[in-house]
Order: C-alpha cells, then sequence, then structure tokens
C-alpha cells in the first residue's frame, strides 16, 4: 500500500542543511584506514568517482594497495549471481586475506558489504562471514540499505521506494519475490529477524529515528551510537543525503572513539561515510579523447522488464542494420561458433564506419527442465555475450554494459579487467569505468547500467548523450 511522503513527515522536524560532508571527509582521512568495499554487484560505485575497483582479491593485492594509502576501494565479487557456498568461501578468502595484509602492512581498515537497495543478496551470510573471518568479535553491525539515487529511503524503521510523494514499502515490489533472495518484511528490524531465522529478534535490533536524526546533537547520536552492545545490529531512518551525512557522521566520531563498526550498506552511505564532494555528471568532453573515431557497442543482456522498456526505446535510434539480436537458439546449438564469428565480423563492420552497434539478447527467456538447466542456459548466453567481446578486433569507442551481471562478465572475462577506475556518473547511479592498462582496450570508457535503474527513455537519452560533444 502506497503512503504520502508529506502527509507522512508533516510534524517531523525540517532536515538539517548544514555540510556535514567536508567533516566527514577530514574525518574519514584523520582515522587514517583504508575503506574496503566488499561489492556484491558491480553497479555498486553508482554513487562515487576516482575510486579503484578491483577484481581480484589475493594478499599481494591488498598489500598493494595499504603500502600506497589507498584510501577506498572497490572489491567487485559479483556474489549477488553465485551460490551461498560459493559466496561463503569469496568471502571467508578475502577476509582471511585483508587480515594478513594489515597485519604486514600495519595498516587499519574499514569493511562495508556493499548490497543491493531493494534488500536483495546473501544477507546475513556476507556481513557475518567477514565479521568472523576477520575476528572482529567486538563489532556492531550497521544496515542502511538507502540509495537516494534509486529513490530508495527508511522512514519509521520502514525500506520504501519513493515515486514523487508517494512511499512503497519494498516488500510490495517485483524485487521482494526474486526467485534467489525473496523477503516477506519492509520493517528493517522485522527483515533481519526474517533473514536470520530469528537469531537476531526485531526487538534486538537498534535504531534511530528520522527525529533523532534531524534534532538530537552529533555528540549524543555518538553518545548512543557508543552504548550499543557487541554483536549488534543497529538501522537508521534517512529520507536524503541531509540525514545520511549526519549519521555518518557520528559513526565516524563512534569510530574515533573505538567503536568497532562493520557496514551493510547500499551505494548512497560511501560517499557521505568518506566524505566525497559531489559532482556533476560527465560530459562527454570529458569522456572522450577525439583520436578514436569508431562507433559504440551498447550490449543488452539484462531481462528485467525495466531493461526491455530501455531496449524498446533505445531501438529507435537503430535500423536494422545497426541493431542485432542474438539469436539464443543459435547460442545454444551446435553452429554457436560460427553464429558468434558471423556477428563479431558484423559489429567489426558497423564500428568501424563511425556508426555505434546494439546488440540484444532476444527477450523471450528460455528455461531448462531444473534450476541447474536454467541456470547453465543463462551461462551460455552471458558466455557468448562475452565471446563477441572477446572477439572484436576494433576498438569501440565506448561500451554500454546493461545489466549487473552482463556487466561482470564483459569487463572481467570480455575486456580482461584487473584494476579499473571509477571516473563519475554518465546519469544518476549509472557509472563510467576507465578501463586500466591491462585490459583488452586499456582507457575504454566503461558505462555500468543497473539493470533496475533508469526511467523508460534512459539507455536512449544516454546514447545520445555520448554522440553529440565536440
Amino acid at each position: 500500500m502506497t503512503e504520502s511522503l508529506k502527509y507522512i513527515i508533516q510534524n517531523f522536524p525540517k532536515e538539517d542543511k548544514y555540510d556535514y560532508r567536508s567533516e566527514n571527509n577530514a574525518l574519514f582521512s584523520k582515522l587514517n584506514k583504508t575503506c574496503i568495499v566488499v561489492d556484491d554487484d558491480p553497479t555498486g560505485n553508482q554513487t562515487v568517482y576516482g575510486i579503484p575497483l578491483l577484481t581480484s582479491w589475493s594478499m599481494d593485492v591488498f598489500v598493494k594497495e595499504f603500502l600506497e594509502g589507498t584510501p577506498v576501494f572497490y572489491i567487485l565479487t559479483n556474489s549477488r549471481s553465485l551460490s551461498p557456498e560459493a559466496t561463503s568461501n569469496i568471502y571467508k578468502t578475502i577476509a582471511k586475506n585483508i587480515l594478513k595484509a594489515a597485519a604486514v602492512t600495519k595498516r587499519d581498515f574499514t569493511i562495508i558489504s556493499r548490497s543491493d537497495s531493494t534488500l536483495r543478496g546473501h544477507f546475513p551470510l556476507e556481513p557475518k562471514t567477514l565479521q568472523t573471518n576477520l575476528k572482529l568479535d567486538n563489532t556492531i553491525t550497521v544496515f542502511l540499505p538507502v540509495m537516494f539515487e534509486g529513490q530508495r529511503v527508511t522512514l519509521n524503521g520502514v525500506h520504501y521506494i519513493k515515486n514523487e510523494d508517494e512511499l512503497l514499502p519494498v516488500n510490495e515490489t517485483p524485487f521482494a519475490q526474486d526467485h534467489s533472495f525473496k523477503y516477506a518484511n519492509a520493517d528493517l528490524k522485522q527483515y533481519i529477524e526474517e533473514k536470520t531465522e530469528g537469531a537476531v529478534e526485531a526487538s534486538e535490533v537498534f535504531s534511530f529515528s528520522l527525529e533523532q536524526i534531524r534534532t538530537l546533537d552529533i555528540a549524543v547520536l555518538t553518545e548512543n551510537i557508543l552504548e550499543i552492545p557487541s554483536q549488534s545490529y543497529c538501522i537508521f531512518d534517512s529520507l536524503n543525503y541531509n540525514d545520511l551525512d549526519r549519521v555518518s557522521q557520528a559513526l565516524l566520531h563512534a569510530e574515533k572513539l573505538g567503536k568497532q563498526i562493520l557496514y551493510r550498506t547500499s551505494s548512497s552511505f560511501i560517499p557521505s561515510y568518506i566524505g566525497l564532494k559531489p559532482r556533476d555528471l560527465l560530459t562527454p568532453n570529458e569522456i572522450f579523447n577525439k583520436t578514436n573515431k569508431n562507433g559504440g557497442l551498447i550490449i543488452v543482456g539484462s531481462y528485467v522488464k525495466k531493461s526491455s522498456d530501455q531496449l524498446h526505446n533505445a531501438l529507435s535510434l537503430f535500423n536494422s542494420d545497426t541493431s542485432i539480436e542474438v539469436d539464443v537458439t543459435k547460442v545454444l546449438q551446435e553452429e554457436r561458433d560460427s553464429y558468434i564469428k558471423s556477428v563479431i565480423k558484423k559489429i567489426d563492420t558497423i564500428i568501424s564506419k563511425g556508426e555505434d552497434v546494439i546488440i540484444y539478447t532476444s527477450r523471450k527467456i528460455v528455461t531448462g527442465a531444473d534450476t541447474n538447466e536454467t541456470i547453465d542456459i543463462a551461462s551460455k548466453i552471458s558466455s557468448a555475450l562475452v565471446a563477441l567481446v572477446q572477439g572484436i578486433s576494433e576498438r569501440p569507442k565506448y561500451i554500454i554494459s546493461k545489466g549487473g551481471i552482463t556487466s561482470h562478465d564483459i569487463a572481467i572475462k570480455g575486456l580482461g579487467m584487473k584494476r579499473s577506475k571509477v571516473l563519475g556518473q554518465v546519469q544518476a547511479g549509472i557509472p563510467l569505468w576507465k578501463m586500466g592498462p591491462d585490459t583488452r582496450f586499456p582507457r575504454l570508457p566503461y558505462i555500468v547500467f543497473p539493470g533496475n535503474v533508469g526511467d523508460p527513455t534512459s539507455l536512449k537519452t544516454i546514447i545520445t548523450k555520448l554522440n553529440h560533444h565536440d
């Protein structure tokens, strides 16, 4: 049932518009820790810029970042697409290697387990595995899934998706019916009880209301956080960055005073916590060098309705020569290799003429006789898209990849990415990465377009924007 935001908050105190973000930056720097964002999906850097993204988690990788004093970096695990067992193994390895690297370099760290703002993901598995294997015995876990760029907010402990003035509890959206991460509760206390199977009861979760966040002195908020007992969960209301920046400041003060905190958050918390100053959307002139006259490559793998709507609108920019529907039946048959080669040849021809090309999987979902067979089909389709990127010989002007799993596979398997940098966003919630020197196309602008972000015309808007620059 939707509710009116104006009606709910008419008697709430006004937000505090003081610039806490700049102070947070100074506080974060004084902690002299590296903030490691362990991300379950490649789209989680959609709110930051100028930050490295790593795709491997060996001890040597961590030692290098610690020795360089890297203030923040992301580890892209893509665990949201993996089984609980595979996820557990990855997060154990990450934790053990961080611990070893920290001991060798004498560098302290903060951990953020970044996940979905619509509450899908391996919870409590991921934060719990990190906590246990990092030996964080005296920690509290702060659960903060707000993501304002996607209109995800928390009020009175309930997590909502906001549409103008209307608030829809997330348990009443299709996200709550996700086949891997189904849930029944939008009340975050009850969600934690549900997901921990009663090991943590709703009544044991600590919470801070919007009223407290907007009116209490930062020192009092900090004191309240310091008093939360170890091994507890804590949630916070937040409707916008003004609220979240105050929350982050109190958390930073608490850490400075010795409080051990593990964070389970979505994307908006990170810039607030590290005090990253907001910046404008990237312009085409900031993205491109003038030498590459080739066309761009757009790949749509995501099947969610929003992606299909965006694809439908974007196709109006293309004709039958510059749009290629990947025939899933051919990908699943013996003629796969010759079919993929023919598509690669077509892509090279189009982009070498300076024209953009859009590749998309046929929209009819092909399923198998059981779950394993369906997963196998999805994996073969994904590997076909990867093979297209591996096979092209012409360097595209840019690549847009639509869908989290598609983006991850194309970046890592298709382009061979080990370390890249997020430069900023081309639209709210849609990050652009600059590929590292060791990738297939060094310094290639790579746009990661999450499946559930944007309106029906967003993909069309971005393609149009990228083709209009000096």
